[in-house]
């Protein structure tokens, strides 16, 4: 399994500075809507182009990686990496004093010998086209394994829907950008307020505001904290404002408040002048200078009708989206070139954009979903109109009466099918508006977050986490019945609970929810501990949070599994840490108990203050008598026990008296250590040649070995291709290993077409074998056929079937959505393959919220086995519509 590590979102550069690190070929930086990823990369780009500065003349002090950052979307169009790089950094730098064009040449070969460009892609969820998105991915990834390759990659994104990721070797970490602690605000405010008179009073000030206009979870968000710094340094008398659209609102304001003396009316009239002064017949100049001054006027109404048309799909260049706009129309006496560049110097000096080459991009995503929004609601008709798209009647009164409107007949919008941070806006500015819109509005929300479905909880928490305007009684209502309904998985019923208790005002509501979930026996016992872990969290309610602990570690006993969760719980409490350890201590040292869980004990323990070392000490016990799971832990440490933890790994990998299994893994994880993928990579290859080729032996190592060389996996693989007495499923895990390499990828094509087409062959290893195929260059189409006649034959289990068309769905294939609907809505296809269904369907374009209609109905089937239920759940979760706190 790949490693999954997480870097805090701390406004100190260092504080995530790992995630740059290393010698991964590729990594993933995941975080939310204004949590800091690209600030995080432009960061990096500028300390590390400094510190190139310095030691310039000092080759063995300067970095391995060198820094280019360029946007995912510049990536999807380019044929080469190396022209693309070339010209992103010349435009992007060439305002800034860059001399001279950069060439392909130069970004072909490495920055220095030894080093290798870290090229980080940011904005990989923007490429809005799924099977672009997915065709980047796997660019990438060959490029990123190949043995010569002078690129390292970082990608940097929203969560992207389910297994979209997975196109990405196995070995390629993904970190998670975190929200800033308590703790991370204050110390970011400070820093931020430092150049004001008595800055420990402001501090306190800002955090009262904060708290006294309910902006908490927002302002953990590292673009909010910013933003809110920015309106509090510009008035401190004035009133921090209320919820998410009222920031940006007033952030907007302060903007273009600031504009004024940063010279941009100068900057527009000269280049208005400019445009005009090349006429000289005195009608001409009048028709031209009110046409400039036309768009000059309209410019806020002109940025978000290009946020509009952008969040809709519309990537032409800006200015020709605003030349059809009737306030930006080019006259007839200029020309296009001309009327383009007064236009992008109108956008350019704004504020909200920056140029991107020869276009222009909003700074930011949430900022482009702002505008887009503040369009869609631009005047009264405009909003009665997304009112309807938005809500769709259900009684027959309210059918008549929208009727005799003229909106009557538009296109509905599904909130399921928009992006949280865009519904957001557009909620919250419904509700601002006139009072009849606004109460409906409020009536139509109990519809979308008032019903016991899953569906709804999603969408509430979502709204809550990104610090929408709802209604906090309505909100605290509805989370009291998500809360309490059976509908509702276990995990989402004890958020509902934490998420109220956080609620201003039902502290003391939630408190009594989380206690009657952790005494709640059809609750599983994890999702019990885990609510009186947060019943003990909440200020003044420790005691009885750790005394329902303490009744659940008796209840599980004897089971060490069950009990270790409650355990981990006290020893986190001030009041009955030692108990806690005393409980993980002898679990991690009880030689009768599991060594996974035994590991997972003394994992834990050193997580906790006081106790890393003790902790440490058993781990390395465990991984000395031959635990691979101890040994990555140590090694996942800081220095020296990532040290003992790659030596032990490397020892286990090498020793043949482990098991073949878990030398493989033990190299695995070696290959994560910074500094040891050379080694793991022989070690793998050792392993590789000493067992019987063609046996499951052989092929896990070079599986594992592909996921650290890929080329070097297909040398060994090539000679076993030739035998003929290959098992059928060795020979297809052979053929894909062979697939992974750009080498040598050509050899597996016809192969792997054949046993996709072989009517003889395992169904399953069909379906294996053209999804293979699809993945490689130039066999998309070929591999859509053939899982195309898998899932139409009915003489095929239709287990096979659904894997097949899910498969198609991941190519982003239309033809899918009709077989997995009706999958998705059969009552007779087993549950698990419905959820399949409607997973895959979710994630194909234009259906995501049929899917994710379909896995609600499936969580919410009162006829289910509790294990069904939770499976599509828990499938809703990982669609990514909120941050999972846990």
């Amino acid at each position: 399994m790949p490693r999954r590590t997480s870097a805090r979102a701390a406004r100190a550069p260092a504080a995530a500075e790992h995630v740059f690190t290393g010698d991964d070929p590729i990594r993933v930086l995941l975080a939310g809507p204004g949590h800091g990823k690209s600030t995080l990369l432009r960061q990096h780009l500028l300390s590390a182009s400094q510190h190139l500065l310095t030691t310039e003349a000092d080759p063995a002090s300067s970095p391995r990686a060198f820094p280019v950052l360029i946007r995912a979307g510049d990536l999807v169009g380019a044929p080469l990496l190396a022209p693309a790089l070339a010209h992103a950094v010349t435009e992007h730098y060439g305002p800034y004093g860059l001399s001279e064009v950069l060439t392909e040449d130069f970004f072909r070969r490495p920055p220095r010998l030894g080093a290798r460009w870290l090229v980080m892609v940011d904005g990989l969820d923007e490429v809005t086209d799924r099977t672009a998105r997915l065709s980047l991915l796997d660019r990438l990834a060959r490029e990123a394994g190949q043995t010569d390759t002078p690129y390292r990659f970082l990608v940097a994104t929203r969560p992207l829907p389910r297994g979209e990721l997975d196109r990405l070797p196995r070995a390629a970490d993904r970190f998670t950008l975190e929200p800033f602690t308590d703790d991370d605000v204050r110390t970011y405010v400070h820093k931020r307020l430092r150049a004001l008179p008595d800055v420990d009073r402001h501090v306190r000030a800002f955090l009262r505001g904060v708290r006294r206009t309910r902006l908490e979870e927002l302002a953990r968000i590292p673009l909010m904290t910013a933003m809110l710094c920015h309106l509090y340094e510009a008035d401190t008398d004035r009133p921090l404002p209320d919820g998410r659209a009222g920031i940006f609102r007033s952030f907007v304001e302060l903007l273009y408040a600031e504009n004024v003396h940063k010279g941009v009316g100068d900057l527009h009239d000269r280049a208005i002048h400019t445009l005009v002064s090349r006429y000289q017949i005195p009608e001409d100049r009048r028709t031209v200078a009110r046409a400039a001054e036309r768009a000059r006027e309209h410019l806020p109404v002109l940025i978000d009708h290009l946020a509009h048309e952008r969040i809709n799909g519309n990537w032409a260049p800006a200015t020709a989206i605003l030349t059809a706009h009737p306030q930006a129309r080019r006259p007839d006496k200029v020309k296009p070139a001309l009327w383009d560049a007064l236009l992008a110097s109108l956008l350019r000096s704004c504020g909200l954009l920056a140029g991107a080459g020869d276009d222009v991009e909003f700074l930011h995503r949430t900022l482009l979903e702002y505008h887009a929004a503040r369009h869609a609601t631009r005047d009264p008709q405009a909003r009665t109109l997304l009112f309807d798209r938005l809500f769709p009647v259900r009684r027959l009164r309210d059918r008549l009466r929208r009727a005799g409107r003229r909106t009557s007949g538009v296109e509905p919008l599904d909130p399921l099918d928009l992006e949280p941070s865009y519904l957001g806006f557009l909620l919250d500015a419904l509700l601002a508006s006139e009072k009849p819109l606004a109460a409906a509005t409020l009536q139509a929300m109990e519809h979308l977050f008032g019903t016991a479905e899953i569906t709804g909880y999603h969408l509430l928490k979502a709204q809550l986490q990104l610090g929408s305007s709802l209604p906090r009684p309505r909100a605290a209502r509805w989370l009291t019945a998500f809360a309490n309904s059976p509908a509702v998985d276990d995990r989402g019923r004890v958020e509902a609970a934490w998420d109220l208790a956080e609620l201003e005002g039902h502290l003391d509501d939630g408190a009594r929810l989380l206690t009657r979930l952790a005494g709640d026996r059809v609750l599983h016992p994890d999702h019990r501990s885990w609510a009186a872990e947060i019943l003990a969290g909440l200020e003044g309610y420790e005691m009885p949070g750790a005394t329902l602990l303490l009744q659940l570690i008796e209840d599980l006993a004897p089971d060490p599994y069950l009990v270790l969760g409650a355990a981990r719980g006290l020893a986190r409490l001030d009041t009955h840490g030692s108990l806690g350890v005393q409980l993980l201590t002898e679990c991690a040292m009880d030689p009768g108990t599991e060594d996974h869980i035994r590991c997972m004990a003394a994992r834990w323990l050193t997580e906790l203050d006081g106790h890393r070392e003790s902790g440490a000490a058993l781990l390395l016990g465990l991984a000395q008598y031959g635990s691979v799971t101890a040994a990555l832990y140590l090694s996942e440490m800081d220095e020296p026990h990532r040290e003992d933890g790659a030596g032990l790994l490397s020892a286990l990998a090498g020793d043949g008296a482990v098991s073949p299994g878990d030398r493989a893994e033990a190299a695995l994880a070696l290959a994560g250590v910074a500094g040891y993928r050379d080694r793991a990579a022989r070690l793998l290859t050792e392993l590789a040649r000493e067992s019987l080729p063609g046996s499951h032996s052989h092929l896990t190592a070079a599986e594992r070995l592909a996921d650290v060389d890929e080329e070097a996996a297909a040398e060994l693989i090539r000679p076993v291709l030739t035998g003929r007495s290959l098992h059928p499923s060795n020979r297809l895990r052979a053929l894909r290993l062979l697939a992974r390499s750009a080498t040598h990828q050509g050899e597996a094509v016809r192969p792997l077409a054949g046993i996709a087409a072989d009517r003889t062959a395992e169904t399953h290893h069909r379906v294996d074998a053209a999804a293979a195929l699809a993945d490689l260059d130039g066999h998309r189409e070929e591999a859509v056929v053939l899982l195309l006649c898998i899932a139409r034959d009915g003489g095929v289990q239709v287990g096979d079937r659904i894997t097949a068309a899910s498969m198609l769905a991941e190519c982003g294939e239309e033809r899918s959505a009709e077989l997995l609907s009706a999958w998705a809505a059969d009552p007779t296809v087993p549950p698990d393959a419905r959820v399949l269904a409607a997973r895959s369907l979710a994630v194909l374009d234009g259906h995501r919220a049929a899917g994710l209609r379909f896995l609600a109905a499936l969580a919410n089937d009162p006829q289910a086995d509790k294990g069904h239920r939770t499976n599509a759940a828990a499938s809703l979760t990982t669609l990514d519509l909120y941050r999972v706190r846990r």
